[in-house]
């Protein structure tokens, strides 16, 4: 059995450890506050622009953009979106599970990854998997010039023919506790998804030509996308991180209870040990 020494140091141990999980849990549920606000301003204007588009797009006009048209699919480009740090539960491994299962129920075509996230980064680094782009430190400051930049790189490939379809996978905020892991197809485009029913047609006038207008407008409805699911997956880092250092916590403080009654068992019976020692040696001198 440990000394009480021993089991003391323990305890110290882990009051320390507990300290850091409560201050990471303080500081991510400040950042989830903000995150949270970012993310609920920028989905009014995600949905805006989607009802747009799909308006124009379902419109007896025929309108014609290459973003909207399919075509064969012989390669795919898979967006894997995971955090820069750690210490977030199941948060990054349910994305790669994900993509994972993606990557092998689709080998009739040849997969393209574009990992963002130093997590999706490190996870895919040693594996036998085709990577087109990889973006670490993204997520220190998410920034929509960063999802720009990344959007503009796929939407050229996609112009160009050296991808056919493009998916996203990621964390859906659903509460400080929840979220949701989704994949979804982002190209070619379907802004008439999670359009609303019943949605009154609007009639626009277009200048300076209707598919030109069309193409941009698709073009930044998808970079609008990218950004809009950095948001989501920035506010589920710190929901789930925040729950991890909640659990992480709530764990310590039991170890620390459970390790204090042994510490107090051990010094009880260390004490016992003393006292039948003094007697048995006052019993020795008579």
């Amino acid at each position: 059995m440990p000394t009480p020494r021993e089991i003391r140091r323990k305890i110290i141990s882990i009051r320390n450890t507990q300290k850091i999980t409560n201050a990471m849990e303080m500081v991510s549920s400040v950042k989830l506050r903000n995150a949270r606000t970012h993310m609920l301003n920028a989905r009014p204007y995600a949905q805006k622009i989607a009802e747009i588009a799909a308006h124009i797009s379902q419109s007896p006009a025929q309108f014609i953009s290459p973003l909207t048209a399919s075509r064969p699919v012989k390669t795919c480009n898979l967006i894997i979106v995971s955090s820069d740090k750690g210490m977030c539960g199941g948060f990054n491994s349910n994305v790669f599970k994900k993509a994972v299962e993606f990557i092998h129920s689709h080998k009739d075509r040849k997969i393209i990854l574009t990992l963002i996230g130093k997590k999706a980064v490190d996870f895919f680094k040693n594996k036998n998997y085709s990577v087109s782009d990889r973006y670490a430190h993204i997520f220190s400051k998410p920034s929509y010039s960063d999802a720009s930049k990344i959007g503009q790189k796929i939407l050229s490939d996609f112009r160009s023919g050296a991808i056919d379809e493009v998916y996203i996978v990621y964390n859906k905020f659903k509460s400080a506790a929840t979220q949701q892991t989704n994949l979804d197809i982002v190209l070619p485009v379907s802004p008439a998804i999670g359009v609303a029913a019943g949605v009154q047609q609007s009639n626009y006038l277009l200048e300076p030509d209707d598919n030109r207008f069309l193409d941009i407008l698709l073009s930044h409805y998808f970079l609008f996308q990218i950004w809009q699911v950095f948001l989501e997956s920035f506010a589920s880092e710190q929901g789930a991180r925040m729950a991890a250092m909640s659990g992480a916590t709530k764990n310590a403080g039991e170890l620390i209870d459970k390790f204090t009654l042994y510490y107090n068992k051990a010094r009880q019976t260390a004490i016992t040990t003393e006292l039948l020692e003094v007697v048995s040696g006052a019993e020795s001198l008579r």
